[in-house]
């Protein structure tokens, strides 16, 4: 099973990865975790290609994040589920906010800064990005999963917990 999770910044992408790969013993892969160190310095190319390319060559796996230059179309070609969360921007904020503290204990350095705020608000949703959300909702329709809320979240882990990975 392959699985790529794409959304929002804040939508709670990294928390559903980390569900799934628990719940359904598979490996994960946080893009922001390869293309960014924990000052969030951005890694070169030439080192994240090779990883990424690495792990979609296995039997298994979850994807999260967005990145289209990161193989987008052979990580979504190749997944038999695409989860796209797409929640409206507040509780994405707030999502963020709440979630400093658990990045800080990790080793994060300037996680919630002015930048990133306006990123989830508006530049992380502009035109462009909304587009490519229809345009792979739409392509592959067949595999999408499209949660817009808490509430659709919560049944989805509730499925999973219950039945495992919908149809």
């Amino acid at each position: 099973m392959k699985i790529a999770l794409m959304g929002y910044a804040g939508s709670g992408k990294t928390f559903l990865a980390k569900y799934l790969a628990e719940k359904l013993n598979m490996p994960v892969m946080h893009l922001d975790e390869v293309k960014y160190t924990k000052e969030w310095k951005p890694i070169p190319d030439e080192t994240v290609l090779p990883i990424v390319s690495e792990f979609l060559q296995k039997d298994d796996w979850i994807l999260d994040g967005n990145y289209t230059y990161l193989f987008q179309k052979e990580r979504l070609d190749a997944a038999d589920k695409i989860i796209l969360l797409l929640l409206p921007r507040i509780p994405c904020l707030l999502r963020c906010i709440r979630r400093r503290k658990d990045r800080k204990a990790e080793g994060y350095i300037n996680d919630t800064n002015l930048w990133f705020i306006q990123f989830v608000l508006f530049e992380g949703r502009n035109k462009e990005r909304r587009k490519n959300y229809n345009r792979i909702r739409e392509t592959y329709q067949d595999k999408v999963i499209t949660l817009r809320s808490q509430k659709e979240i919560d049944t989805f882990l509730q499925q999973v917990k219950t039945n495992g990975l919908p149809n």
